[in-house]
């Protein structure tokens, strides 16, 4: 099991469930794995993979603004 990277944070159901990433929240177009993570959820530790932006979270908002 991996610790989570970020240290104890409050991950939304779209984290937890792969559409948003598990760093910066964003909506995940791209992603890379961050692993298995134990995590509390409703008083249960579940195991859940999490997912994070392709190739970083700074690279992937800069490809989601729109050019002018």
């Amino acid at each position: 099991m991996t610790p989570l990277a970020v240290g104890p944070v409050r991950l939304t159901g779209p984290q937890q469930e792969g559409w948003a990433c598990a760093l910066c929240g964003a909506r995940l177009y791209t992603d890379r794995s961050l692993g298995i993570h134990r995590i509390l959820s409703c008083g249960q530790e579940i195991d859940i993979e999490l997912w994070a932006c392709a190739p970083s979270c700074a690279a992937a908002a800069s490809a989601r603004r729109p050019r002018h």
